[in-house]
């Protein structure tokens, strides 16, 4: 089945694990439990491990009739660093043509991975092939390699030459997406480079998650952040006092939160500093419609990619989180 057989639902296709099964039919379903769409993947399909990986391979593939078609695995809503499927979810992967995954970002990409090497069936694509993660002030081997859109490249590159194994047929039509999708991840390095160089400021306070540290490798913004790496880690008090003390002694007026994350420290963060909060995406959760914590009159949509959660999101928290002069053309 091909995009545009479900325009009247989204761009975006879903699997939902319900029951310690998977709900699926012959096309998309409407809202069911949860309010997540359904899908059975096939032989013209090909798994993304996460949203960020659906949007590469989205763009990669494009909306040619003859190519394969994408769908991403975590359900709108759910956030893909800490979504954990059902087994029966490597059965639905096993019938299609390929699955994307990321090394070492959750333990049952790399499970699922493994398992479907033996199936000749399913080509196994890994989008961080010959990708090097750096130690962060995070975390070693900090993963989090498709936030800087240099090394985002990369990755497009690797899905790129893994649906061409698939269908070498359309080797031609996926280089030629991947080449002006990666023109596109240029124009966003040299946007958020502008916004680094005319800032007045060079921190950023993040109160979820910490994915945001490869813009300190390419950037050079300094992320500080109470909480680690993954969403399930939490903030002591010891280190939202030093977050507080890094804002006065810098005057950071701005306290940044994943979009995806309850934004509760977030808040209450601001709270206690007088900061205002700006929002964030790590591009691991789509969301339908506003954020939990709604405070920029922020509508998302549950298929936006890489160039939407940029530019809608990130570039403009940046240059205002940043104190930053610079005129950005965030049109698409």
């Amino acid at each position: 089945m091909k995009k545009s057989d479900i325009q009247n639902v989204s761009r975006r296709k879903f699997a939902l694990l319900a029951g310690g099964g998977v709900a699926a039919s012959a096309g998309i379903a409407g809202c069911i439990d949860g309010g997540e769409a359904v899908i059975d993947p096939d032989e013209n399909t090909v798994v993304a491990s996460m949203p960020a990986v659906w949007d590469m391979a989205r763009q990669v593939a494009g909306d040619d009739e003859e190519t394969l078609d994408t769908l991403d695995v975590v359900p709108v809503g759910r956030h893909g660093h800490d979504w954990e499927p059902e087994p029966a979810t490597v059965e639905v992967i096993e019938e299609a043509a390929a699955f994307i995954y990321l090394r070492g970002f959750a333990s049952w990409q790399d499970d699922a991975a493994e398992e479907l090497e033996d199936n000749d069936e399913t080509t196994v694509i890994e989008a961080t092939e010959g990708i090097d993660f750096f130690d962060s002030p995070a975390e070693d081997d900090d993963e989090h390699f498709w936030m800087d859109p240099v090394y985002a490249k990369e990755g497009v590159d690797n899905i790129a030459e893994g649906l061409a194994d698939v269908e070498p047929e359309n080797e031609e039509v996926y280089m030629s997406n991947a080449g002006s999708f990666k023109d596109e991840l240029e124009k966003i390095h040299e946007d958020m480079k502008d916004v680094v160089e005319h800032a007045s400021l060079d921190t950023i306070i993040v109160a979820t998650h910490d994915s945001f540290q490869w813009w300190y490798q390419q950037y050079d913004i300094s992320v500080e952040s109470p909480v680690g790496t993954s969403p399930d880690d939490q903030a002591s008090p010891d280190e939202v006092e030093d977050i507080e003390e890094i804002m006065n002694d810098e005057g950071i007026e701005h306290v940044l939160y994943d979009v995806g994350e309850p934004a509760e420290l977030a808040a209450n963060l601001a709270d206690e500093t007088g900061a205002d909060i700006l929002p964030l995406s790590p591009l691991e959760t789509q969301i339908d419609g506003t954020p939990e914590l709604d405070v920029t009159d922020l509508e998302m949509e549950p298929d936006w990619g890489y160039r939407e959660h940029f530019y809608e999101i990130n570039i403009p928290t940046l240059k205002e989180a940043l104190d930053s002069d610079v005129e950005i053309d965030t049109s698409y």
